[in-house]
């Protein structure tokens, strides 16, 4: 900044300073203000410093309210913007001021906008007064249990959530340890949590869920290169026992009026949970070791998450009732929706299957004797959604709502665990013998296809909206089979129709996995008459029966080069080029000779081991001759398929002597042969054609004058008119 090194003109500030009768009011008004302050003029500094003036700067921020903005405004940029030397008068010098700001969180909370102007304020200068001065700010709210009571009371303030949150991440430094286990005793989780209360407004609901998500995502544990709080009271808090069947009893409370959104947001802390502390870090330990993580692999041992699991697990037949009978909503609707509260317990299930297998959550804790008998607590889960079938009523509701993706991920995901689960444990086998016997999932596949195909059918038919997830599904089925024949097939008995459901894997289903393979837009390589123009289907139906074009082509296919006048002679011994620049004496434009391959018996044996790369025929003693045929082309605008009606005597072909293909071993696609010599110096326009018959270029080739022969080849020296 050129102020600070005496390349600006001198600031009034200065002047007004001077002036022992200066207001504090006369230097907010100045326009350089900010700037000054910021550069931390040491007269300005020194002034605002001053009591007397940091009061007034204070009430300055309680006037936001009011009519007039801008001075208010300057006072709160000033004070956050981290002045050391204010910081430490507040902070230190004069902590009545400190209390002073700090009782705006008396103020009740408003959704009016002044509210939250100040409460951002408030938000960003406390925060600055924490970094500079850590200690001593957390030991000015550590000094009473009613601070934190009125942080939590604006808690609907996203501003004073930021606050709370910042807060806590204090934790990680050294200065500031202590600081959660302070929140924790003072009752931060047991406020958030009964803000879940059912009978509490939806913004407490979304508030307390936010929150605790925050400080769960900050406490995480399964990525440990992440910065993390660790396992601390909070979290340990959250997932004991008491707390969690506090959560499901408000979950499952439908008779309160707000008990739908208290579900949703009590399943969202739950994964919130799952996801960032799972604790099965096989995978994550080997690439630590690698990285030098041990140390801290030792540190985040994980939450255990055994007593979440537990009680939700002693509750799944009440959650399964919900997926039967949900909440009624009012709605002007005949039919029952999905709804965000059902889908909210399809993604519990598919989460907890999730946690069940973590391998912390499936080991016996006592004597190694009885780990093959008892059931871990993964098992019991896995055992609980059999006995009361959590996957056949997902199935049901996967098929009845064809249309919502969100439902078909989730089961989709489901079924990938449980199918991909090890099968030599009761539990896992158990569980996916349900979806077969009760659930009757490769039935339903089948007739979903069926009902998928009488929709296409019809005009303007779309496919039914879970046929993409059908194929992952039955492509994961297949795996299963295919790995477990014995333990899960000849379990099945008459359960299924293996004999339909044969038919569908080897008929619809890889047609669909055909169909999915193949390149968007129907462009092949080895088909290039895809692009032709569809008014000449007569011509390329023709050129299919005569050739098999498709085999012809992919075989014969190779490059063709241009040569200009100037190279004429020095490719006049090559005879292996297809195409051939030639100009008119004329001063006609450049014309294209496209060659043409015929098929042609020759007994001759010194070609019998090259003839493989010239036919397309299974025959061996099969050899490729050229004869040449001119098609004329003048440049220009010309459109060969809209002009194919134009008088044949417009066109001048000239003869050209037949020439053998040099059968080189280097290039198994054949040769081209240089014809420049030959050309008609009287002519209007000189041709070029192509070997094989068919233009380089599709769209200036007259499809007309084309037409392979089946006849027997001409003799080698025979000339083609075109």
């Amino acid at each position: 900044m050129f102020w600070r090194f005496g390349f600006n003109n001198p600031s009034a500030i200065d002047g007004l300073l001077a002036q022992p009768d200066t207001t504090l009011e006369q230097i907010l008004t100045d326009q350089d203000i900010i700037q000054e302050a910021k550069s931390q003029n040491p007269k300005l500094i020194e002034f605002l410093a001053k009591k007397d003036n940091l009061s007034e700067l204070i009430d300055l921020f309680y006037a936001l309210d009011n009519g007039k903005q801008r001075l208010p405004l300057i006072a709160c940029e000033i004070l956050a913007c981290e002045i050391p030397r204010l910081v430490d008068a507040i902070v230190l010098d004069h902590q009545d001021l400190l209390s002073k700001f700090w009782d705006f969180l008396r103020k009740p909370f408003s959704i009016h906008a002044s509210y939250s102007f100040q409460a951002a304020y408030f938000s960003k200068i406390i925060t600055t007064f924490l970094t500079k001065r850590t200690t001593d700010m957390l030991g000015f709210i550590e000094s009473t249990p009613e601070n934190l009571k009125l942080i939590l009371a604006n808690l609907q303030s996203s501003a004073i959530m930021d606050l709370l949150l910042n807060l806590i991440r204090l934790e990680e430094l050294p200065e500031a340890k202590g600081i959660v286990q302070w929140l924790s005793d003072n009752g931060l989780l047991i406020n958030l949590l009964y803000r879940l209360d059912p009978n509490q407004t939806t913004d407490e609901h979304s508030t307390a869920q936010q929150c605790i998500c925050e400080i769960v995502r900050m406490s995480q544990t399964s990525l440990i290169e992440s910065p993390s709080l660790g396992v601390n009271d909070i979290i340990t808090t959250l997932t004991s026992r008491d707390t969690m069947q506090t959560m499901v009893d408000f979950m499952l409370d439908t008779s309160a009026p707000n008990s739908v959104s208290s579900l949703i947001n009590c399943v969202t802390i739950i994964i919130d949970i799952i996801r960032h502390n799972n604790s099965d870090l096989d995978q994550e330990t080997s690439f630590a070791v690698v990285l030098g993580y041990q140390n801290q692999i030792a540190q985040q041992s994980g939450v255990s998450l055994i007593n979440m699991l537990s009680v939700l697990t002693d509750n799944i037949d009440k959650f399964v009732d919900l997926l039967l009978k949900p909440n009624q909503v009012d709605t002007p609707r005949t039919t029952t929706p999905l709804g965000f509260e059902r889908l909210k317990i399809c993604e519990l299930f598919a989460e907890l299957l999730h946690c069940s297998n973590m391998s912390s959550l499936n080991v016996i804790q006592g004597d190694a004797d009885k780990e093959e008998t008892s059931p871990t607590c993964g098992d019991l889960l896995k055992l609980a959604f059999v006995k009361h079938k959590v996957m056949p009523v997902s199935i049901d509701l996967f098929f009845e709502f064809p249309l919502n993706n969100f439902l078909h991920y989730v089961v989709y995901d489901s079924l990938h665990q449980i199918f991909n689960g090890q099968m030599n444990r009761e539990s896992n086998r158990q569980l996916a013998l349900s979806i077969f016997n009760e659930g009757h999932l490769t039935d339903k596949i089948v007739k979903a296809q069926e009902q998928n195909d009488i929709e296409c059918a019809k005009p303007k038919g779309t496919r039914l909206g879970y046929m993409g997830h059908l194929t992952f599904i039955s492509d994961e089925i297949i795996k299963l089979f295919e790995g477990y024949p014995e333990s899960i097939i000849s379990a099945l008995d008459d359960s299924i129709d293996l004999d339909k459901w044969h038919q569908y894997c080897m008929k619809q289903l890889l047609e669909t996995k055909e169909r999915d393979s193949l390149p968007l837009g129907d462009v092949r390589a080895n088909n290039m008459l895809a692009i032709a123009d569809h008014n000449d289907n007569d011509i390329i139906d023709d050129i299919d029966e005569e050739l098999n074009a498709e085999e012809a082509i992919s075989h014969r296919f190779g490059q063709f080069n241009a040569i200009d006048d100037d190279e004429e002679e020095e490719e006049e011994d090559r005879e292996d080029q297809w195409v051939i620049d030639n100009i008119d004496k004329s001063g006609n434009q450049n014309t294209i000779t496209i060659m043409k391959y015929h098929a042609e018996d020759d007994s001759s044996s010194s070609t019998e081991e090259k003839e493989d790369d010239y036919s397309s025929s299974d025959d061996e003693d099969t050899q490729v001759h050229v004869a040449r045929r001119k098609t004329q082309w003048s440049g220009g605008e010309y459109d060969p398929f809209s002009t194919a009606g134009q008088n044949d005597n417009e066109a001048k072909a000239d003869n050209v002597a037949a020439a053998n293909v040099d059968k080189d071993e280097d290039n198994p696609f054949g040769d081209f042969s240089s014809n420049s010599s030959s050309a008609n110096d009287n002519s209007d326009k000189a041709a070029l054609q192509w070997q094989d018959g068919f233009a380089s270029n599709f769209a200036d080739m007259d499809l007309s004058t084309v037409k392979l022969s089946q006849d027997k080849p001409a003799a080698k020296e025979s000339t083609v008119n075109a």
